[in-house]
């Protein structure tokens, strides 16, 4: 019983760790996407967003879209001297005012790839600065804190059994990687795994992992609309003459809230890690159990906090655009759930017949139900009855029809598969079989076993079959 306790807890732990390890990995994910990790390409280091924006396909775009831009310059500020002849008062603008507003669009348009890359690398340089400072074990040991780290130590509050004058130091190591979470044999050295919370650390790390993707999705998606906003930047600028700037403006707010949204991510992450460790050791309740809802519900705030955190940022260059970021979150979250249920009722739909082939699929549309079109393929007769003779086949039978029996059987299996899916053929499989050896046919039948009439007055002299 011993053994199958520890194996159990030990399933529970491997579960726990596991899922630490993809969090972890995602946070890797994070400082390479927000640009404060370099990646290496073509055997030189850079950020992936400097790289992007740099590279021959999208500055080949960006020229023709320039090309494009200037025509349209040309055109607005015709616009703008026709609009301003038929204008009265205060709407009527002269001409070297509009001419003015043209020479400021051509110069913002050879200042903007110049400024983008700057303010990127700027930033990036900076928050990397403020990302060292909020992260603790960064200055006093040059290390980085773990997630998985983080939480053995906060669901292990109660069951650590080392020495506790070193406890704060072998914490520590836990949260930094100089003890590896992920070594079952190191951390049951410091904690009886049978008492590790695994309600806080498998369902908190559950929550955390959840949110994380979500946010290493919000980074990627970052990276594809700064690129789009530097491509298209000449069209927003060419409009200045016309609308002395409003569409440039609602450009350029977008950018900085796209190119500072991300690191609020960082930043939050590394709030988490401040904050969540002196929760670990806050009692907030006498009962444990109320004690441990309490801490998850923390995690679960501090995860979500992590993903919220680009908004907040998104916020400070304008409400409008925190508006649009908000919303944006909410739409990408609800275009996942529409796309995962659609996802998995059509991997239903396609496994169901797979196993259950015609019957499930019939089942499920006249039903709306894939269990009842599952049960039908469990439970109902894979195809007709063959009935056999009463009597012993003949031999001219039985054997000479035995090879066109083996030849059409692959074909009444596909059939079998067609009508009854992957269950049906596979009921028929032996009856099939079976009619190779004891049919009379030259076609292969599904064949029950036979029970021939040994008394001639019987009237019941058929035989039984299955399938």
């Amino acid at each position: 019983m011993d053994w199958m306790t520890n194996w159990i807890f030990e399933l529970f732990y491997s579960l726990q760790k596991s899922i630490c390890y993809v969090i972890d990995f995602i946070r890797e994910i994070f400082y390479i996407l927000a640009g404060l990790k370099p990646v290496t390409i073509g055997g030189k280091q850079t950020d992936l967003l400097s790289h992007f924006i740099l590279s021959d396909t999208v500055r080949t775009t960006f020229f023709y879209i320039f090309l494009i831009a200037v025509i349209l310059l040309v055109v607005f500020v015709l616009i703008a001297i026709i609009r301003s002849e038929y204008a009265n008062g205060e709407n009527k603008k002269s001409k070297a005012l509009i001419l003015g507003k043209a020479f400021q669009s051509f110069a913002i348009f050879l200042m903007v790839p110049f400024l983008l890359v700057a303010g990127i690398t700027l930033t990036n340089v900076v928050m990397g600065a403020i990302n060292q400072s909020m992260n603790p074990f960064v200055l006093e040991t040059g290390g980085t804190a773990t997630i998985g780290g983080q939480i053995l130590v906060t669901s292990g509050q109660h069951a650590y059994i080392g020495d506790e004058s070193i406890r704060s130091e072998i914490e520590r190591m836990f949260l930094t990687g100089e003890l590896n979470y992920f070594d079952m044999g190191v951390v049951s050295q410091y904690y009886n795994l049978r008492n590790i919370d695994f309600l806080i650390g498998i369902f908190g790390s559950i929550v955390i992992m959840v949110m994380f993707v979500m946010s290493a999705v919000t980074f990627i998606q970052r990276i594809f609309d700064i690129v789009l906003l530097y491509i298209i930047s000449p069209v927003s600028v060419s409009t200045i003459p016309v609308d002395d700037g409003a569409r440039f403006k609602i450009w350029r707010d977008m950018t900085i809230s796209k190119v500072l949204g991300a690191y609020g991510i960082i930043l939050s992450m590394n709030l988490f890690f401040i904050i969540i460790p002196q929760i670990s050791s806050i009692v907030f309740f006498d009962n444990a159990f109320k004690n441990g809802i309490v801490k998850i519900l923390f995690l679960i705030g501090g995860a979500f906090a992590v993903t919220k955190a680009n908004l907040v940022i998104a916020q400070l260059t304008g409400n409008q655009a925190g508006q649009n970021e908000t919303q944006q979150l909410f739409r990408n979250m609800q275009t996942g759930g529409h796309i995962m249920k659609a996802t998995l009722g059509a991997g239903a739909a396609v496994g169901g017949a797979i196993l259950g082939g015609k019957k499930f699929t019939d089942t499920r549309k006249s039903t709306r139900s894939s269990m009842a079109g599952l049960k039908r393929s469990f439970t109902d007769n894979p195809s007709k009855q063959y009935i056999n003779k009463s009597s012993e086949p003949s031999k001219l039978a039985k054997y000479g029809g035995m090879g066109t029996r083996i030849a059409t059987m692959p074909i009444g299996m596909m059939k079998d598969l067609a009508s009854g899916g992957l269950v049906g053929m596979g009921k028929n499989f032996i009856p099939r079989v079976r009619n190779i050896a004891q049919g009379d046919s030259f076609v292969n039948h599904a064949q029950g076993k036979s029970v021939l009439n040994k008394e001639p007055n019987n009237a019941n002299n058929t035989a039984k079959h299955e399938g």
